[in-house]
């Protein structure tokens, strides 16, 4: 059945898409503090919600994606990560991404936001979903690249998007989940990696990025 001019499925697209697109604006803008954007920044968001509806990775978290779900101490989290995710790993582009023992830091957070390593900040969500990094980035298209500078340094992040569904005896639930990526000296290494608990809050985490898209 039509609405307007459009079929009732093309409709529902353009309402995400131009909802997205207008929360991407918003968050843009509140970020630079500015009232009014230029044409080719609304453009980019444009760019930036098509290629996120076109790459998003999503997959169900069942089998050995789940075997931490159960129950993830601190030790069975940092003895899983030593054992399960530190090493090479290729993405989709064929471009190595070195994880290294020292990246354990992810796991634990202070109140202050820094990864200090102590068993009072260590995060159990983490440690339940550490199965999810090297699948993600094996596997995800959906990679967004930002640059910018922290303290007068130059700093280029990859961050890789995944979509989880989670089988629940009463039910399913979605999960967004992130992988950060530091390019340094032309190397990729993991830094970090954690859950976005909704649809807005990934689209925030992702404004500042533009699509990487290669060839």
């Amino acid at each position: 059945m039509a609405v307007g001019v459009l079929e009732k499925d093309n409709h529902e697209r353009c309402i995400r898409v131009c909802y997205d697109a207008a929360k991407i604006v918003h968050y843009k803008q509140r970020r630079l503090n500015k009232a009014q954007l230029k044409m080719s920044q609304i453009a980019s968001a444009l760019v930036l919600v098509h290629f996120y509806h076109w790459t998003m990775f999503k997959f169900v978290s069942c089998g050995q994606l789940a075997c931490n779900f159960k129950g993830c101490t601190e030790n069975l989290a940092t003895e899983y990560y030593s054992n399960s995710v530190v090493g090479d790993v290729n993405d989709v582009h064929g471009r190595k991404v070195k994880i290294e023992p020292s990246g354990v830091r992810s796991l634990y957070k202070d109140q202050a936001g820094k990864h200090h390593v102590a068993s009072e900040n260590y995060i159990p969500m983490r440690g339940k979903r550490l199965p999810w990094i090297r699948h993600i980035l094996t596997n995800a298209r959906s990679i967004f690249r930002i640059d910018e500078k922290i303290r007068g340094e130059f700093h280029r992040t990859y961050l890789y998007g995944g979509l989880a569904t989670i089988p629940l005896a009463a039910g399913s639930i979605e999960n967004y989940f992130l992988v950060l990526v530091r390019e340094e000296n032309k190397v990729l290494r993991y830094l970090t990696s954690f859950e976005v608990d909704s649809h807005n809050a990934f689209l925030k985490r992702i404004e500042e990025g533009v699509p990487y898209v290669v060839g």
